[in-house]
């Protein structure tokens, strides 16, 4: 995997969303770091109520990252909560990676998505996602909204996702590596005991023309470190480690967080 292809993952994992019935908003931001040197920064808003959630995402290159691939992107999206289970509404994203813009809309009107929008398109540089596929997928901002909502309700990180961003479709499985304690750092303002989530990524669909596919559905694995920031509050994501390849390990640390009455 690249530089441009991590931080174009890093981009499209998206966050100014619609209020979920008057949820409080939790506002996070990461700077996300390869051997050190800052790459990307990222703000991440999430409100949750016991029905409805609200996501939003905004992340822009930094240093060595802007000068290879000047990038930015933001995506919003919001839905319904049923117990353990997301159920999505609406994804939108928009953004612009080396030169490039993309655009994206997805809806939900029977709750399997339906991309309502897609620039660039497809054809010239990926094999489409066959739609008998597309059962039971949601985008990835609703993909992190599931992984806390289990996480703070049941204090675990079991389970699976078909992820789809209207480019590619993922399967992400991800289980409880245990509960680490997080030392002080000074690029984080978390230390402390953290409940370790491991996911395995694996491309089903979507794959880029020219290039072969095995290397493409090779599985990623990422680490996730969750916590709550306050007494009650939800476990939110506090790490995030991820391989890029020949590259190393890209490290997403949690620098500032603070509240509002919804995500904007």
């Amino acid at each position: 995997m690249g530089l441009k292809h991590a931080i174009s993952i890093v981009l499209l994992l998206g966050v100014a969303a619609r209020p979920a019935h008057a949820a409080e908003a939790h506002l996070l931001h990461y700077t996300a770091r390869l051997h050190g040197l800052p790459l990307l920064d990222i703000s991440f808003c999430i409100a949750l109520t016991d029905t409805a959630y609200a996501s939003a995402i905004s992340a822009r290159t930094l240093g060595l990252a802007e000068f290879l691939a000047h990038g930015r992107s933001e995506g919003h999206a919001h839905g319904s909560i049923e117990g353990l289970r997301v159920k999505p509404a609406a994804y939108d994203e928009q953004g612009r990676l080396s030169g490039e813009d993309h655009t994206v809309a997805i809806a939900y009107p029977h709750g399997d998505p339906v991309l309502r929008e897609l620039t660039p398109k497809l054809e010239k540089t990926r094999l489409p996602v066959p739609p008998d596929m597309l059962p039971g997928a949601m985008d990835g901002l609703s993909a992190i909204v599931l992984e806390t909502l289990v996480a703070t309700r049941t204090g675990a990180c079991q389970g699976q996702a078909l992820v789809y961003d209207g480019f590619q479709l993922r399967r992400g499985t991800t289980h409880t590596a245990g509960v680490e304690v997080l030392k002080t750092d000074p690029r984080s303002i978390f230390a402390g005991q953290a409940l370790r989530c491991e996911t395995t990524s694996v491309m089903l669909g979507g794959y880029l023309k020219d290039t072969p596919i095995k290397p493409q559905a090779k599985p990623r694995v990422s680490t996730a470190w969750l916590a709550p920031l306050s007494p009650g509050g939800p476990t939110l994501l506090v790490r995030l480690s991820f391989d890029a390849d020949f590259l190393g390990d890209i490290i997403v640390d949690l620098d500032r967080a603070s509240e509002a009455a919804e995500c904007k």
